[in-house]
């Protein structure tokens, strides 16, 4: 038996890209239940105006600035293209105003709790068994 015009090239780009979305999809899931289990504090001051660090933005607190920071980031290549074929969906928490979160991730974990508690929609959001 002879098969015609089988290119099996054509599909792997729609499967690379379903298999993306499925991606994305699961990391969204994750980064809701890490925001959901984040611990947020509760007091929040301004800026330092006195000292060496006077006037940096990152001494002020915000009460649940490391909730805000949770976020899934799609990592470019190159020249700005998205590099579908590497591991290049991450769930990111904190940023240059919220620089504790790993502080915070060793002292109260939030989220390897939460990678662990949502395997199971992230299973059924992949089509995973």
């Amino acid at each position: 038996m002879r098969v015609r015009n089988w290119n099996p090239i054509k599909y792997d780009e729609k499967f690379m890209n379903v298999a993306y979305d499925r991606m994305k999809d699961s990391a969204e899931i994750i980064a809701d239940e890490v925001r959901r289990r984040c611990p947020v504090g509760t007091k929040s001051r301004p800026m330092y105006q006195s000292g060496p660090h006077a006037g940096k933005p990152w001494t002020a607190r915000d009460a649940g600035q490391l909730k805000k920071s949770v976020r899934v980031v799609e990592k470019k290549g190159r020249w700005g293209f998205e590099i579908k074929r590497a591991r290049n969906i991450r769930v990111y928490a904190g940023h240059y105003l919220a620089y504790y979160a790993k502080i915070v991730e060793f002292s109260r974990p939030f989220m390897r709790p939460a990678w662990r508690s949502s395997l199971r929609k992230v299973k059924r959001a992949i089509g995973a068994k």
